[in-house]
């Protein structure tokens, strides 16, 4: 099991779940795995909104160096998520527009994999 606030997985994870579940994990102290791993809970926060804006979120060497993640959670039929899709890629393969590319394509799967679950594909 990986912690929330260092993984793109994790993030994806938070910003689809309610309100009380993210805060509640804000409010605990958030260890660092990398120099890049975010500690602070304004930080953590930000990736969130961000993830919940646009589907999916970003990681980059937050919990291993060198490593750039995308994720987009997989939702349950309550529209809770149940898990998560993630996309590693070496760092150096990864600017904005790939990131986004990688990110629309997150989003899709997700949302296919969470239809097929709960019988809406």
């Amino acid at each position: 099991m990986l912690p929330l606030h260092s993984t793109a997985s994790g993030i994806a994870f938070l910003a689809a779940s309610r309100l009380e579940v993210v805060s509640a994990y804000l409010e605990k102290p958030l260890q660092a795995f990398t120099a890049h791993t975010m500690t602070g809970p304004e930080t953590l926060a930000k990736a969130i909104a961000f993830a919940a804006a646009s589907g999916y979120s970003r990681s980059s060497q937050s919990y291993e160096e060198g490593v750039h993640s995308i994720g987009a959670a997989i939702l349950g039929a309550d529209g809770q998520p149940i898990g998560t899709l993630s996309i590693a890629s070496p760092v150096s393969r990864v600017d904005d527009a790939v990131a986004a590319s990688q990110g629309e394509a997150a989003v899709r799967a997700a949302r296919l994999i969470s239809a097929r679950l709960t019988g809406e594909a």
